[in-house]
């Protein structure tokens, strides 16, 4: 099975395992059918987010604060976009 279409829950499940046993690295990559090199990525990112936990950040609030900067740029730009739009309409008038 490839590394990328693995659940959450199985990579959880496998870092655990890294973490409770003994068992190398390269063993438990081989046992699942991983890549050293996934194996840790999912590691990085695995230990980011108990950080971000600790932290009392989630990534669901981040993208929250993220989409409102963008919704107020969108809304800055729309208003541009209209004040130009009728100083057009007022030229063509003349």
């Amino acid at each position: 099975m490839s590394g990328n279409i693995r659940s959450a829950d199985e990579k959880f499940n496998i870092i655990m395992e890294a973490l409770k046993t003994n068992i190398s690295i390269t063993e438990l990559c081989r046992k699942y059918g991983i890549s050293v090199s996934q194996f840790y990525k999912w590691k990085d990112q695995f230990f980011e987010g108990a950080k971000s936990g600790l932290a009392g950040k989630n990534a669901h609030n981040e993208f929250e604060d993220e989409n409102d900067k963008l919704k107020q740029i969108i809304g800055e730009q729309t208003m541009i976009i209209e004040a130009f739009k009728k100083k057009l309409q007022g030229r063509k008038r003349l």
